[in-house]
């Protein structure tokens, strides 16, 4: 019987320290999170990296991570 209650009891330590975690961690709710919002990613053809398509430099067709990487690829 001491046992069952001592596992009881470690339990619910257990409970409140991840419930208080959560609650200072500072990281957002699930319902915070942006749903529905998602962004399609463009590949940069001078070096590979993925970008958003909202950042992405679109030059004849030809898209790019910056305007450097465009210019160089020009040349």
């Amino acid at each position: 019987m001491f046992l069952l209650r001592l596992i009881i009891l470690l339990a619910l330590v257990l409970a409140l320290l991840w419930l208080v975690k959560r609650l200072f961690s500072g990281d957002p709710e699930p319902e915070q999170l942006e749903s529905g919002k998602s962004e399609n990613m463009r590949q940069c053809k001078y070096c590979g990296v993925h970008v958003p398509e909202s950042s992405v430099i679109s030059v004849d067709d030809q898209h790019y991570c910056c305007q450097e990487h465009a210019d160089l690829d020009q040349h």
